[in-house]
């Protein structure tokens, strides 16, 4: 059987090489077992935060060491111990860079994330579309905070418009 491209790279508009196609992001939030309902309480840095139970952090690492372990070469970030961005309650994540990665580990997530939910999307270039529209998940599914999106493009602008006025002032500076 001859192999394709389609085998070795993801298709367009997916990002390939050098930085992750597609992003895992396993979530826990203290629910999932025996009905325990997190406590939530103001750290003292000001953010609210959530006491999770000793059964779900402890699955949740444990998933997570065996995730390091398996697959030694995704990249497995550290745990955010409350929901950051579009990310609604505390998670890891983990990269994936090839469509191997792809085919070999999310079989192996879906048979293991437990009471954990998992969402999996692509890199386009769109975050809003691939968090919504592109996503697939495993376990149950996450009411994302999608206007987290319009404040990075608000400050995308931003520094475009900054970098616009920085290179007129150089050009200006190099001139004289």
């Amino acid at each position: 059987m001859e192999s394709t491209s389609k085998y070795s790279e993801f298709a367009s508009p997916i990002r390939n090489g050098g930085k992750a196609s597609f992003d895992v992001h396993v979530y826990f939030d203290g629910v999932s077992f025996q009905g325990h309902v997190p406590m939530i309480y103001l750290a003292s840095d000001g953010l609210m935060k959530q006491q999770h139970s000793e059964q779900e952090v402890k699955f949740m690492k444990n998933t997570r060491q065996a995730i390091i372990e398996k697959f030694p070469e995704l990249i497995v970030y550290d745990v955010h111990d409350r929901g950051i961005g579009p990310h609604p309650l505390p998670m890891f994540e983990v990269d994936l860079f090839s469509p191997a990665q792809f085919g070999a580990f999310i079989p192996w997530l879906a048979i293991n994330h437990g009471p954990l939910s998992v969402l999996i999307h692509p890199n386009t270039g769109d975050s809003r579309l691939d968090h919504s529209q592109n996503a697939i998940w495993i376990g149950d599914k996450l009411d994302l905070n999608l206007d987290a999106f319009d404040k990075v493009e608000e400050m995308d602008e931003v520094a475009r418009r900054l970098q616009d006025v920085v290179g007129k002032v150089t050009d200006g500076v190099e001139e004289h």
